[in-house]
Parts: C-alpha cells; structure tokens; sequence
C-alpha cells in the first residue's frame, strides 16, 4: 500500500513542478504567469538568504531560471526515474521550497502568497517520510530473514571433509576411522 502511495506522490509532484518550473522558464505556456514569474523573482533576489553572509546578490532572471532547471529535472526525476536519484530530488525540491517559503516570508507578502509553497513542501517532507519508513521496514524483515536463517541452519563441521561430525558417530565408515 506505501509503495503505492508514494508512487502516486511522486508522479503527481513531479508533473506538478515540471509545470511550474516550465512556468518560469519560458512564457510558451502562459505569459500572464511567466511575466509575474519574472517580476517575483526579481523581488525574491533582494532578499536572498546567502547575501548576508556571502555579500553577493543573485541575478534574478539567472536565479529564475536555475531554480525552474532544478524544478523541471528534479520534477522528471520524481515523476518519472526509479532509484536513489529520486530521494536527491525530493531533498532539493524540500530545499527549493524552504527557500521559497522564507523569501515570502522575507518580502512579508503573508501566507496567502506563503501557501502553496507550504502545501508543497509538506507533500514533499510526507513523501520523504513514506520513503523512509518504507526502506526501514524493509530493512527490518531482511534483518529478521537473516536471523531466521541461522536459527534454521544445519551446524557445519569445520574442517571436517565429511558431512557429519566424528563426534556423532553417524555416517562413519572404515575409511574414516583409519584417517583418525
């Protein structure tokens, strides 16, 4: 039931942020929406996080476009590509989310412009979370897999070229008395 779960979050976040990331990088889809892309990314570098410490400002419409890059190519990964690669992906997209959630929050636009990188960002954390649950019970029945095998496992004679250990006395032949 998980493994179906986080099938379906991950394909529907991914077709979600290949959208908006498509949103910001060219107008194809809609102009009204990539032009407000554009005029919130410029108010969203004023307030980058890093310039405190770096004292260096991000240009907008580069900033833009690497941050709807990453959405589309993490957005294809989530939805799309099996493996390790996807929890990278889901750990960007939960960065990239955190980060659009303090430049709202930075620019003091409320949480009716905050929420929906909120919303996202809690799908993103469940989906993570799903994931580690699922691999922790996986560990945990190979864990007991393995302690159920040497539970059941014969004892084995070390070095011993038979089978069954002299001690036992069972399936012991002539020959194997004269090597003694």
């Amino acid at each position: 039931m998980a493994s179906y779960v986080l099938r379906i979050i991950s394909l529907t976040l991914g077709v979600f942020f290949i959208f908006i990331g498509t949103l910001k990088l060219t107008p194809s889809v809609n102009k009204e929406l990539h032009k407000e892309m554009r005029k919130m990314y410029i108010r969203n570098a004023k307030v980058f996080p890093l310039i405190k410490w770096t004292k260096w400002k991000p240009n907008s419409h580069l900033y833009r476009k690497v941050i709807g890059g990453s959405e589309v190519v993490c957005g294809a990964i989530l939805a799309f590509i099996p493996g390790p690669l996807k929890e990278a992906a889901n750990v960007l997209m939960i960065l990239i989310a955190c980060l659009d959630v303090y430049s709202h929050y930075a620019l003091d636009e409320g949480l009716d412009k905050m929420s929906l990188s909120v919303v996202f960002f809690l799908l993103l954390m469940c989906r993570l979370i799903i994931h580690l649950q699922m691999k922790a019970r996986e560990y945990e029945v190979s864990e007991r897999a393995q302690a159920s095998e040497r539970d059941h496992a014969p004892p084995t004679c070390q070095g011993h070229t038979h089978s069954v250990h002299p001690a036992a006395g069972a399936g012991f032949t002539a020959a194997d008395k004269k090597n003694q």
